[in-house]
């Protein structure tokens, strides 16, 4: 989520600055981008109130530090999951989560929008526009497949999660023939437990956690 947040809020204010060009019409980035750090930064709230009430802050405390009253947090968050439910046993990681990182990075660099965002699941498509998606390519080298080497992805289970993590090479065309040095990254991929991306990243000059 801090990540979703991040990306969204630099896009944001790089098209409201003028900063420099961005993949479409300007004003409809901004809209987008405006609308998916609402979604995102909901989430964080909703999950900050969990957070609190996991430490013992009562509803009153939590409306003070919103400006709200007791009854209005309370109405608005409900009963946070720390306090229902039971405890329940994590899946195994997904069995196919490498391949299928692979093949959506694929989508990501070939500009394949529609493909990859078929996979997300609903967080993930509201907080993750075209836009967002666009402009993150448009921040790497190389205009498809050509300009990325995709290593061998590295599975590792989250609790109820399956994320992978790929090693990405970047560099523009004819790279080596100018001596452009290649820059390193990593691919993250995260699959709930519907097997739908929760978490879609491009982790520059990173490599894979092991």
């Amino acid at each position: 989520m801090a990540r979703m947040a991040q990306a969204n809020a630099e896009l944001l204010v790089r098209v409201l600055r003028g900063d420099e060009p961005v993949e479409g019409d300007p004003v409809m980035v901004a809209l987008a981008a405006a609308r998916s750090l609402g979604v995102v930064v909901e989430d964080i709230l909703r999950g900050l109130v969990v957070r609190a009430r996991r430490e013992g802050r009562t509803w009153a405390e939590i409306g003070d530090v919103l400006h709200v009253t007791r009854q209005a947090v309370l109405q608005r968050f409900g009963a946070a999951p720390a306090e229902t439910g039971s405890a329940r046993v994590p899946p195994r990681p997904m069995r196919t989560a490498g391949p299928k990182a692979v093949e959506l990075l694929g989508h990501f660099f070939n500009r394949r929008w529609e493909e990859l965002r078929a996979h997300f699941n609903q967080r993930m498509l509201d907080g993750c526009s075209v836009e967002l998606l666009a402009s993150v390519r448009g921040q790497l080298p190389g205009k498809g497949m050509e300009a990325v080497d995709i290593g061998t992805p590295h599975v590792v289970g989250l609790g109820e999660h399956t994320m992978v993590e790929v090693p990405l090479i970047l560099h523009a065309p004819l790279a080596f023939r100018r001596g452009i040095r290649l820059r390193h990254a990593t691919g993250r991929v995260v699959f709930d437990d519907a097997g739908k991306v929760a978490g879609f990243f491009i982790l520059p000059d990173a490599v894979p956690t092991r």
